[in-house]
């Protein structure tokens, strides 16, 4: 089992040459480290779809190299099923804790295939894994029947949820509720801790790792917040596709040194990027 409560989805920070910058990596990590945080690499924040398979390797043992003493989960960016195994076997020999995994993208599969996707991946992993519900990314929803079909297998323990709606949390805790089921989206993480999530997934925690800690707390409180911040803070940070918003925030903040983001991404898509700079600077005085 998972013990955080809080995951960063973190991102893959590049030089200005297209190169990964394990500079500005380590920084986001030890941040998290130091704030309690778990991370997750590789996934849709992460720009896995857009790294080499070397990089990919390169990075994860590189964040496994921190010994960060805090729970590291990567992506599986793959639609084909033979090379998302692959990727597997490979983390299946690394000091991590688990994987993300989501319906593969672009194939559109039914119940019937997304439940063979699954089964085939749960089978092949050594360590946990956390089925992703991204509708938006994937073009087709993680069906209620595939969590009923692969609920009783032993390597599922929890579900990512970023529908945009609380609808997949209810309909997933009626059909399997002793899957763990994790916020995907940082604004609704009030509403999704009522009906029983346990933590959160970020994107904003990239930049804000304590204070957005200090949040999913409250939230798992159910304590009532006064005003609605991080919904527009959390609403700001994806005014353009992700990461494309966080890391113009990351650069503009001196976390990492680089806003690049790789094609078919581009930082001019960003509108503004005063708005965060206004959250970040109304963060940092609280």
């Amino acid at each position: 089992m998972l013990e955080q409560i809080l995951f960063t989805a973190c991102v893959t920070p590049f030089n200005n040459n297209n190169e990964v910058d394990y500079d500005s990596l380590k920084n986001i990590l030890i941040m998290q480290k130091n704030a309690g945080n778990g991370v997750i690499l590789l996934g849709s924040t992460g720009e896995g779809l857009s790294l080499s398979d070397k990089e990919r390797e390169n990075i994860i043992k590189f964040a496994c190299k921190q010994k960060l003493n805090t729970e590291i989960i990567t992506g599986v960016p793959n639609y084909n099923i033979e090379k998302a195994i692959d990727w597997i076997k490979f983390c299946n020999k690394l000091d991590i804790n688990g994987y993300l995994v989501a319906p593969p993208v672009y194939t559109k599969p039914g119940v019937e295939g997304q439940t063979l996707w699954f089964k085939k991946i749960l089978d092949a992993s050594d360590h946990p894994v956390i089925a992703y519900n991204v509708p938006g990314r994937v073009g087709v929803e993680l069906y209620p029947e595939v969590v009923k079909n692969i609920s009783n297998h032993p390597r599922l323990i929890a579900i990512k949820d970023s529908s945009d709606s609380i609808e997949y949390i209810v309909k997933y805790k009626i059909i399997a509720p002793h899957i763990e089921i994790y916020c995907g989206e940082d604004y609704l993480m009030p509403s999704m801790a009522v009906e029983g999530s346990i933590g959160l997934i970020s994107v904003a925690s990239n930049a804000w790792p304590k204070e957005i800690r200090k949040y999913v707390q409250s939230s798992l409180k159910s304590e009532k917040f006064k005003d609605k911040f991080w919904w527009e803070c959390s609403k700001a940070l994806f005014s353009a596709s992700n990461p494309i918003p966080i890391k113009a925030l990351l650069k503009d903040t001196n976390i990492i040194k680089s806003d690049y983001v790789r094609t078919p991404l581009s930082i001019k898509d960003l509108k503004s990027r005063q708005t965060l700079i206004n959250y970040n600077n109304i963060i940092t005085e609280r």
